[in-house]
Protein backbone atom coordinates (compact mmCIF):
# COMPACT_ATOMS: atom_id res chain seq x y z
CA UNK A 1 0.00 0.00 0.00
CA UNK A 2 2.78 2.40 0.97
CA UNK A 3 4.69 1.58 -2.22
CA UNK A 4 1.61 2.34 -4.33
CA UNK A 5 1.19 5.71 -2.61
CA UNK A 6 4.89 6.49 -3.09
CA UNK A 7 4.74 5.64 -6.78
CA UNK A 8 1.62 7.79 -7.16
CA UNK A 9 3.34 10.75 -5.47
CA UNK A 10 6.38 10.31 -7.71
CA UNK A 11 4.24 10.16 -10.83
CA UNK A 12 2.34 13.26 -9.69
CA UNK A 13 5.59 15.13 -8.96
CA UNK A 14 7.06 14.21 -12.33
CA UNK A 15 3.86 15.29 -14.04
CA UNK A 16 3.92 18.66 -12.28
CA UNK A 17 7.56 19.19 -13.28
CA UNK A 18 6.71 18.42 -16.89
CA UNK A 19 3.79 20.85 -16.80
CA UNK A 20 6.04 23.58 -15.42
CA UNK A 21 8.61 22.99 -18.16
CA UNK A 22 5.90 23.03 -20.82
CA UNK A 23 4.53 26.27 -19.37
CA UNK A 24 7.83 28.08 -19.75
CA UNK A 25 7.98 30.32 -22.82
CA UNK A 26 9.95 28.92 -25.72
CA UNK A 27 11.87 32.19 -25.86
CA UNK A 28 13.63 31.22 -22.60
CA UNK A 29 15.25 28.26 -24.27
CA UNK A 30 15.52 29.94 -27.65
CA UNK A 31 17.56 32.83 -26.22
CA UNK A 32 20.06 30.45 -24.64
CA UNK A 33 20.33 28.37 -27.78
CA UNK A 34 20.78 31.49 -29.88
CA UNK A 35 23.71 32.62 -27.70
CA UNK A 36 25.38 29.21 -27.86
CA UNK A 37 24.75 28.97 -31.61
CA UNK A 38 26.33 32.40 -32.16
CA UNK A 39 29.40 31.40 -30.16
CA UNK A 40 29.64 28.09 -32.01
CA UNK A 41 29.35 29.75 -35.40
CA UNK A 42 32.06 32.30 -34.61
CA UNK A 43 34.43 29.68 -33.20
CA UNK A 44 33.90 27.43 -36.19
CA UNK A 45 34.65 30.28 -38.58
CA UNK A 46 37.78 31.26 -36.61
CA UNK A 47 41.31 30.01 -37.18
CA UNK A 48 41.15 27.87 -34.03
CA UNK A 49 41.55 24.14 -34.45
CA UNK A 50 38.79 21.74 -33.40
CA UNK A 51 40.80 20.88 -30.29
CA UNK A 52 41.20 24.55 -29.40
CA UNK A 53 37.52 25.22 -29.98
CA UNK A 54 36.64 22.36 -27.64
CA UNK A 55 39.05 23.74 -25.03
CA UNK A 56 37.44 27.18 -25.18
CA UNK A 57 33.98 25.62 -24.93
CA UNK A 58 35.06 23.71 -21.84
CA UNK A 59 36.42 26.84 -20.13
CA UNK A 60 33.27 28.75 -21.02
CA UNK A 61 31.08 26.01 -19.54
CA UNK A 62 33.07 26.00 -16.29
CA UNK A 63 32.68 29.78 -15.96
CA UNK A 64 28.95 29.67 -16.61
CA UNK A 65 28.45 26.82 -14.15
CA UNK A 66 30.38 28.84 -11.55
CA UNK A 67 27.95 31.75 -11.84
CA UNK A 68 29.50 34.01 -14.47
CA UNK A 69 26.58 35.25 -16.63
CA UNK A 70 26.28 33.20 -19.81
CA UNK A 71 25.70 36.33 -21.91
CA UNK A 72 28.99 37.80 -20.73
CA UNK A 73 30.90 34.60 -21.44
CA UNK A 74 29.40 34.44 -24.94
CA UNK A 75 30.37 38.09 -25.59
CA UNK A 76 33.96 37.50 -24.47
CA UNK A 77 34.41 34.36 -26.56
CA UNK A 78 32.70 35.75 -29.64
CA UNK A 79 34.41 39.14 -29.66
CA UNK A 80 37.83 37.73 -28.84
CA UNK A 81 37.57 35.12 -31.59
CA UNK A 82 36.50 37.81 -34.07
CA UNK A 83 39.57 39.83 -33.08
CA UNK A 84 41.80 36.88 -33.91
CA UNK A 85 42.71 35.95 -30.34
CA UNK A 86 44.24 32.53 -29.88
CA UNK A 87 42.71 29.91 -27.61
CA UNK A 88 45.18 30.62 -24.82
CA UNK A 89 44.27 34.31 -24.69
CA UNK A 90 40.53 33.61 -24.79
CA UNK A 91 40.88 31.10 -21.99
CA UNK A 92 42.91 33.53 -19.89
CA UNK A 93 40.23 36.20 -20.29
CA UNK A 94 37.61 33.72 -19.08
CA UNK A 95 39.89 32.52 -16.27
CA UNK A 96 40.47 36.07 -14.99
CA UNK A 97 36.74 36.57 -14.52
CA UNK A 98 36.34 33.07 -13.09
CA UNK A 99 39.16 33.60 -10.57
CA UNK A 100 37.60 36.88 -9.43
CA UNK A 101 34.25 35.13 -9.04
CA UNK A 102 35.74 32.31 -6.97
CA UNK A 103 37.56 34.84 -4.77
CA UNK A 104 34.30 36.64 -4.03
CA UNK A 105 35.41 39.81 -5.82
CA UNK A 106 33.08 42.01 -7.87
CA UNK A 107 33.26 40.62 -11.41
CA UNK A 108 31.42 43.51 -13.06
CA UNK A 109 34.47 45.79 -13.42
CA UNK A 110 36.56 42.97 -14.90
CA UNK A 111 33.82 42.00 -17.35
CA UNK A 112 33.44 45.63 -18.39
CA UNK A 113 37.15 46.06 -19.02
CA UNK A 114 37.29 42.94 -21.16
CA UNK A 115 34.10 43.55 -23.12
CA UNK A 116 34.70 47.26 -23.70
CA UNK A 117 38.29 46.64 -24.71
CA UNK A 118 37.22 44.03 -27.24
CA UNK A 119 34.48 46.27 -28.63
CA UNK A 120 36.99 49.11 -29.09
CA UNK A 121 39.45 46.92 -30.96
CA UNK A 122 42.14 46.85 -28.26
CA UNK A 123 44.49 43.92 -28.90
CA UNK A 124 43.32 40.91 -26.83
CA UNK A 125 46.77 40.48 -25.30
CA UNK A 126 46.66 43.99 -23.85
CA UNK A 127 43.13 43.40 -22.56
CA UNK A 128 44.32 40.22 -20.89
CA UNK A 129 47.08 42.09 -19.03
CA UNK A 130 44.83 45.04 -18.11
CA UNK A 131 42.00 42.85 -16.82
CA UNK A 132 44.36 40.77 -14.71
CA UNK A 133 45.83 43.96 -13.27
CA UNK A 134 42.35 45.19 -12.34
CA UNK A 135 41.51 41.85 -10.72
CA UNK A 136 44.70 42.08 -8.65
CA UNK A 137 43.79 45.61 -7.51
CA UNK A 138 40.27 44.45 -6.61
CA UNK A 139 41.83 41.77 -4.40
CA UNK A 140 43.78 44.48 -2.56
CA UNK A 141 40.83 46.89 -2.43
CA UNK A 142 38.25 44.50 -1.00
CA UNK A 143 39.86 44.03 2.45
CA UNK A 144 40.44 47.80 2.71
CA UNK A 145 36.76 48.48 2.17
CA UNK A 146 35.67 45.63 4.43
CA UNK A 147 37.89 46.95 7.21
CA UNK A 148 36.25 50.34 6.83
CA UNK A 149 32.85 48.65 7.10
CA UNK A 150 33.90 46.83 10.27
CA UNK A 151 35.01 50.15 11.73
CA UNK A 152 31.57 51.64 11.23
CA UNK A 153 31.21 53.03 7.69
CA UNK A 154 28.27 50.92 6.61
CA UNK A 155 27.11 50.61 2.98
CA UNK A 156 23.40 50.69 2.25
CA UNK A 157 23.60 47.47 0.31
CA UNK A 158 25.75 45.16 -1.76
CA UNK A 159 25.93 47.60 -4.68
CA UNK A 160 27.40 50.39 -2.51
CA UNK A 161 30.06 48.04 -1.16
CA UNK A 162 31.01 46.86 -4.65
CA UNK A 163 31.13 50.44 -5.95
CA UNK A 164 33.53 51.32 -3.13
CA UNK A 165 35.71 48.30 -3.91
CA UNK A 166 35.78 49.20 -7.61
CA UNK A 167 36.61 52.85 -6.87
CA UNK A 168 39.43 51.80 -4.55
CA UNK A 169 40.84 49.38 -7.14
CA UNK A 170 40.82 52.04 -9.84
CA UNK A 171 42.52 54.49 -7.47
CA UNK A 172 45.25 51.92 -6.85
CA UNK A 173 45.69 51.71 -10.61
CA UNK A 174 46.25 55.50 -10.63
CA UNK A 175 49.20 55.03 -8.25
CA UNK A 176 47.42 55.95 -5.03
CA UNK A 177 48.88 53.85 -2.23
CA UNK A 178 47.17 51.64 0.31
CA UNK A 179 48.18 54.12 3.02
CA UNK A 180 46.67 56.99 0.99
CA UNK A 181 43.36 55.16 0.81
CA UNK A 182 43.42 54.17 4.47
CA UNK A 183 43.94 57.85 5.30
CA UNK A 184 40.93 58.72 3.16
CA UNK A 185 38.88 56.15 5.02
CA UNK A 186 40.03 57.53 8.36
CA UNK A 187 38.87 61.02 7.35
CA UNK A 188 35.45 59.68 6.40
CA UNK A 189 35.23 57.64 9.60
CA UNK A 190 36.25 60.55 11.84
CA UNK A 191 33.27 62.60 10.67
CA UNK A 192 30.91 59.59 10.65
CA UNK A 193 30.59 59.86 6.89
CA UNK A 194 28.90 57.43 4.55
CA UNK A 195 30.25 54.81 2.17
CA UNK A 196 29.04 57.03 -0.67
CA UNK A 197 31.26 59.83 0.65
CA UNK A 198 34.24 57.48 0.78
CA UNK A 199 33.60 56.31 -2.80
CA UNK A 200 33.26 59.89 -4.00
CA UNK A 201 36.46 60.94 -2.23
CA UNK A 202 38.41 58.02 -3.68
CA UNK A 203 37.10 58.64 -7.18
CA UNK A 204 37.90 62.35 -6.92
CA UNK A 205 41.48 61.56 -5.89
CA UNK A 206 41.80 59.05 -8.73
CA UNK A 207 40.47 61.61 -11.22
CA UNK A 208 43.03 64.17 -10.06
CA UNK A 209 45.88 61.65 -10.23
CA UNK A 210 44.73 60.51 -13.67
CA UNK A 211 44.74 64.13 -14.83
CA UNK A 212 48.41 64.57 -13.97
CA UNK A 213 48.28 65.68 -10.34
CA UNK A 214 50.71 63.86 -8.08
CA UNK A 215 49.15 61.16 -5.94
CA UNK A 216 50.50 62.94 -2.86
CA UNK A 217 48.77 66.22 -3.70
CA UNK A 218 45.57 64.53 -4.87
CA UNK A 219 45.08 62.51 -1.70
CA UNK A 220 46.09 65.35 0.60
CA UNK A 221 43.67 67.93 -0.74
CA UNK A 222 40.76 65.49 -0.92
CA UNK A 223 41.46 64.03 2.52
CA UNK A 224 41.64 67.51 4.02
CA UNK A 225 38.47 68.53 2.20
CA UNK A 226 36.59 65.54 3.61
CA UNK A 227 37.92 66.23 7.10
CA UNK A 228 36.71 69.84 6.84
CA UNK A 229 33.16 68.79 5.99
CA UNK A 230 33.00 68.62 2.19
CA UNK A 231 30.10 66.59 0.78
CA UNK A 232 29.90 64.48 -2.37
CA UNK A 233 28.52 67.55 -4.17
CA UNK A 234 31.40 69.67 -2.90
CA UNK A 235 33.91 67.13 -4.20
CA UNK A 236 32.22 67.32 -7.58
CA UNK A 237 32.77 71.07 -7.38
CA UNK A 238 36.49 70.49 -6.84
CA UNK A 239 36.59 68.35 -9.98
CA UNK A 240 34.76 70.99 -12.02
CA UNK A 241 37.03 73.77 -10.80
CA UNK A 242 40.16 71.76 -11.55
CA UNK A 243 38.90 70.89 -15.02
CA UNK A 244 38.17 74.55 -15.70
CA UNK A 245 41.63 75.62 -14.56
CA UNK A 246 43.20 72.98 -16.79
CA UNK A 247 41.18 74.25 -19.76
CA UNK A 248 42.74 77.65 -19.06
CA UNK A 249 46.19 76.14 -19.33
CA UNK A 250 47.10 75.25 -15.76
CA UNK A 251 48.50 71.86 -14.88
CA UNK A 252 46.47 69.62 -12.61
CA UNK A 253 49.17 69.96 -9.94
CA UNK A 254 49.05 73.76 -10.01
CA UNK A 255 45.25 73.69 -9.95
CA UNK A 256 45.30 71.46 -6.88
CA UNK A 257 47.82 73.63 -5.08
CA UNK A 258 45.73 76.65 -6.04
CA UNK A 259 42.71 75.13 -4.30
CA UNK A 260 44.75 74.74 -1.14
CA UNK A 261 45.99 78.32 -1.27
CA UNK A 262 42.61 79.75 -2.21
CA UNK A 263 43.94 81.22 -5.44
CA UNK A 264 41.30 79.80 -7.78
CA UNK A 265 38.77 82.54 -7.18
CA UNK A 266 36.08 82.55 -4.55
CA UNK A 267 36.62 80.72 -1.29
CA UNK A 268 39.59 78.37 -1.15
CA UNK A 269 40.24 75.33 0.96
CA UNK A 270 42.43 77.22 3.44
CA UNK A 271 39.39 79.30 4.36
CA UNK A 272 37.27 76.16 4.66
CA UNK A 273 39.68 74.47 7.08
CA UNK A 274 38.31 76.58 9.86
CA UNK A 275 35.09 74.60 9.86
CA UNK A 276 33.25 76.17 6.94
CA UNK A 277 31.51 74.26 4.23
CA UNK A 278 32.90 73.24 0.92
CA UNK A 279 31.90 74.58 -2.44
CA UNK A 280 28.42 73.12 -2.55
CA UNK A 281 25.30 74.82 -1.34
CA UNK A 282 24.28 72.00 0.94
CA UNK A 283 25.21 68.59 2.23
CA UNK A 284 24.07 67.00 -1.00
CA UNK A 285 23.12 63.40 -1.53
CA UNK A 286 24.53 63.02 -5.02
CA UNK A 287 26.86 60.17 -5.77
CA UNK A 288 29.67 62.56 -6.64
CA UNK A 289 32.20 60.77 -8.80
CA UNK A 290 31.08 57.47 -7.33
CA UNK A 291 29.68 56.08 -10.56
CA UNK A 292 32.79 56.80 -12.60
CA UNK A 293 33.67 53.62 -14.43
CA UNK A 294 30.69 51.74 -12.96
CA UNK A 295 28.69 49.00 -14.62
CA UNK A 296 25.47 47.09 -14.36
CA UNK A 297 25.17 45.43 -10.96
Amino acid sequence: MKRRITRQVMRTGAGMALLILLALPLSTFAAEEKGHDAMNDILQSSSLSKTEQADVHERAAVAINSGVPADDVEIIVSRAAKRGADAGTINRLIDTVLSAKKAGLPTGPVLDRIEQGLSKGVPPGRIDAASRQLAEKLAVAQPLVDELIRNGVKPRGKAEREEAIEATARALEKSLSVDDLKGMGASVLSRKGSMLLFTSAVNTSAYFAGSGMSAKTATRIVRDAVASGYSERDLDGMVRRTAEEMRRGKSAEDAGLGMERGNMGGRGMEQDMGGGRGMGSGSGSGSGMGNMGGRRR
